[in-house]
């Protein structure tokens, strides 16, 4: 616990001195902190298939805040971190809608452009190549396990169909959607 106090402490003084109106609350900061590992899924509601999968694996998905004020705190510290000064007019308003003044705004977005940037696309498809590398070897391995279990054209339609089951859980949404 002292570990994050002191880190909420260091994100107020990023800044040097904040005036009374646009401080940040420690469950504000907490909050902030939060949003880090969210993605833009998290502000969408769960999809049909994303509820069976919770309900068969168990879920780690952020339901959202109990708080209006802060879950409106946390999408706009979420968006403003992924889309940048890109940010939508609307975004901003719906904030202000929720309780959040404009100085408390700029506040949070110094927070934000304070805090490191994430890895770039080449260590992402690195990364990617890695898993997809993972997975084949995974289904090799298992197709000739279930080869010599079974006929092998068994093991092939056996394995086919799982993947067709699960390869719904794991695909992301098409570029350019929004959620």
């Amino acid at each position: 616990m002292a570990y994050l106090d002191s880190q909420a402490h260091l994100l107020e003084g990023l800044a040097g001195t904040v005036s009374a109106e646009a401080a940040l609350s420690p469950l504000e900061l907490r909050t902030l902190q939060l949003s880090q590992a969210d993605g833009r899924a998290s502000l969408r509601a769960p999809r049909r298939i994303e509820r069976l999968g919770a309900m068969l694996f168990g879920s780690r998905r952020v339901a959202g805040l109990a708080n209006a004020r802060l879950e409106a705190l946390r999408r706009f510290a979420i968006l403003y971190r992924l889309d940048g000064k890109r940010l939508d007019s609307a975004e901003y308003a719906r904030a202000e809608a929720a309780g959040i003044d404009g100085v408390m705004l700029a506040r949070v977005r110094r927070i934000i452009d304070g805090w490191p940037r994430r890895v770039g696309p080449l260590l992402h498809a690195a990364s990617l190549l890695g898993a997809v590398g993972l997975a084949a070897a995974a289904s090799v391995t298992a197709y000739f396990w279930l080869a010599d279990q079974l006929e092998p054209a068994v093991a092939a339609i056996l394995l086919g169909t799982v993947a067709v089951t699960l390869a719904p859980l794991f695909a992301g949404r098409p570029r350019g959607a929004r959620g």
